[in-house]
């Protein structure tokens, strides 16, 4: 059975989040940009991305 376009959205932003919170302080692939696939899955659920990263304390470290 296929997955719907939300829960789809969904599964990859909660994998996002663990991924973040496993991996905050190691470097990164230069091709992966973590708040560009947060936005991109917040806008599929109709979910204001700034509100998010706030409310689950994601920041950029540079």
């Amino acid at each position: 059975m296929e997955k719907n376009k939300n829960l789809e959205a969904f599964i990859h932003l909660y994998e996002l989040i663990i991924y973040y919170s496993e991996n905050r302080d190691m470097p990164v692939n230069q091709d992966f940009d973590f708040f560009s696939e947060i936005e991109k899955y917040c806008e599929v659920l109709n979910i204001n991305h700034k509100e998010l990263e706030k409310e689950f304390g994601l920041k950029k470290y540079l």
